[in-house]
């Protein structure tokens, strides 16, 4: 699977904000997280981390993928971290929640814009030609 989103963070507090979440942790890319870094997990496991934290007030392009054996976290397009994965990801009937989640509480604080969901895992040409390309109505 893939999960993109454009971010822009009005504040950061070092706490989790969910950019898109599914399910009590089944899925989700998050823009904060205690580590203060992006975020992503697919297939069970722990959260894939980042290198850096964001900046309040910039676009970011956030992507996680996973596809059976690694997840991969891309942060403007560019690859910045990977681990191997292997699992299947938990199913839920919860929706699939865009901005935050109401298990935790963990909203995020900004403005998001061009979210895409994919039922695969896309390459990093294919991640780069996204957030190249508008989503048009």
């Amino acid at each position: 699977m893939t999960l993109e989103a454009w971010v822009n963070p009005t504040r950061l507090t070092g706490v989790w904000r969910d950019v898109i979440y599914k399910g009590n942790d089944n899925y989700y890319l998050a823009a904060e997280s205690t580590n203060a870094i992006p975020a992503t997990r697919g297939g069970g496991g722990s959260a894939l981390f980042g290198t850096g934290k964001l900046s309040t007030n910039v676009w970011t392009h956030l992507a996680g993928t996973y596809d059976g054996a690694t997840m991969r976290l891309y942060v403007n397009g560019a690859q910045v971290s990977s681990r191997a994965q292997t699992g299947q990801i938990p199913t839920s009937t919860s929706a699939l929640q865009i901005g935050g989640d109401t298990i935790y509480g963990q909203y995020f604080r900004g403005t998001i814009d061009e979210v895409r969901v994919y039922q695969r895992a896309l390459s990093a040409a294919e991640i780069q030609r996204d957030m190249n390309t508008p989503i048009t109505p």
